[in-house]
């Protein structure tokens, strides 16, 4: 049988503001039926590019892909989760069982209000009942919580069908028959997961990164028993959304030298939480007082505080501007450190301060999207899930940006890597239904 996908020498250019620029080089690849590829590579190495270049119609004539993106707003149109079902799915096929991907109850909603979790569980589940020939997956799991993640990696190891597989985790890459690593758009290594993991250059982008830093909580119990200048409180705040979910009873008290690392399952609310002290979301209950405004008294956002900083959990939502260059210059602070000197404290290439930003792989946009709220100097900085889809070296740099920060700041960070929550040093809490708790111990 003819395989599915015969690449010889492939190149791909993009236009950027100095010309077109090089995303892969002289890349070679073949797949049959059934085959399972993963890619790995850094951050900008150009595995997006690839599942792109092959999604594109006509890429693979007779061959029906089906590409489960980075960021799952990128897929939908339709105004509610029923309708993103219908389109595009083949004449008498069943529509996905959302019950058993845990979404249940969301049909009559508009997608791109689930939370990150959800939203990505559904991008998975609609293009799986599209049955394609060819299954495409950017980082399909970066956004799920430990038992999501876990469900959602054995149901796609169970996919009969060839599928590529993009990941920073090695326990995904060893799913698959091969492994191809990128570098810089090239091919640097292709052979069994066991084999290229094993090359130290593949290995040091794999590995998780940051160990817990020495008597990272012992600073963190210090810093929330310090009787330091309060930034930010909540009393009794809830929220309420989508079908019965929501959070309430929520009283946080935030003071300068806080760290605080925000827990929680897939759609209990954490993204919610963080909006609400940014000012972008009026709460149906409660109080928020942020550098001693109490908010939202006139409406349902309340945004000329200039007293947060929030890096969002899809980076592109914070960006205003044509070029990266931009974006660092409308923070007059942040222009005076020099552009060259501000991305390449964060691990990125000056020559990116010329290009769109919505043009960077999706790890170069959020390490862009943490140092413009890292570097901001706001008495209160909100991170949201700040190591999603970084490969190793990208969370080694995000860990050090955050135990570098301003120690007259609060921090609050919502994640489901409390490894790198420990690492920074934050005191844990958990977010439920009925408010904020220390989380039950858990190994590691």
């Amino acid at each position: 049988m003819a395989d599915l996908v015969d690449l010889r020498g492939l190149c791909l250019e993009r236009d950027g503001a100095d010309g077109p620029f090089a995303v892969l080089r002289d890349l070679t690849l073949s797949l049959g039926p059934g085959e399972r590829l993963a890619l790995v590579g850094g951050n900008g190495s150009g595995k997006s590019s690839l599942l792109r270049h092959l999604a594109t119609p006509g890429a693979l004539p007779g061959i029906r892909a089906g590409l489960v993106f980075q960021d799952p707003d990128e897929q939908f149109v339709a105004g509610t989760v029923a309708d993103e079902i219908d389109l595009g799915r083949p004449p008498g096929a069943p529509p996905p069982d959302l019950a058993a991907w845990g979404l249940g109850g969301c049909e009559g909603e508009d997608p791109r209000v689930l939370s990150a979790g959800q939203k990505q569980r559904l991008q998975v589940a609609i293009v799986l009942a599209r049955a394609p020939d060819l299954l495409l997956l950017d980082e399909p799991t970066s956004l799920q919580d430990r038992d999501h993640g876990a469900w959602l990696r054995d149901r796609l190891a169970a996919w009969p069908g060839a599928l590529i597989w993009a990941t920073q985790r090695p326990q995904e890459a060893s799913l698959c028959d091969r492994v191809l690593a990128l570098d810089a758009g090239r091919a640097i290594a292709c052979s069994t997961a066991a084999e290229v993991m094993a090359r130290p250059e593949v290995r040091s982008l794999l590995e998780p990164g940051y160990p817990p830093a020495a008597g990272a909580a012992e600073r963190a119990d210090a810093a929330g028993a310090r009787a330091g200048e309060v930034v930010a409180s909540l009393t009794g705040v809830g929220c309420r959304f989508g079908h019965g979910g929501g959070f309430a009873g929520v009283d946080l008290v935030l003071r300068r030298g806080d760290r605080i690392g925000l827990t929680g399952p897939n759609g209990c609310g954490k993204s919610t939480l963080l909006g609400v002290l940014a000012g972008l979301r009026r709460p149906e209950e409660g109080s928020v007082v942020l550098a001693g405004r109490r908010l939202y008294r006139r409406g349902p956002t309340d945004l000329d505080h200039g007293a947060a900083a929030l890096a969002p959990q899809f980076p592109e939502y914070l960006f205003a501007c044509a070029d990266v260059a931009g974006e660092i210059r409308l923070d007059p602070r942040l222009d005076r450190v020099g552009i060259d000197r501000f991305l390449g404290d964060v691990g990125l290439d000056a020559a990116l301060a010329r290009r769109n930003p919505h043009d960077l792989s999706c790890g170069q946009r959020r390490r862009l999207a943490l140092a413009l709220a890292l570097r901001s100097r706001r008495p209160l900085l909100l991170l949201d899930e700040p190591t999603a889809a970084l490969d190793a070296a990208g969370r080694d740099r995000v860990a050090r940006l955050v135990r570098g920060r301003d120690e007259d700041c609060a921090l609050v960070v919502a994640s489901h890597d409390e490894a790198f929550l420990r690492a920074c040093g934050c005191r844990l809490l958990r977010l439920g239904a009925t408010g904020l708790a220390a989380p039950a111990a858990t190994a590691g």
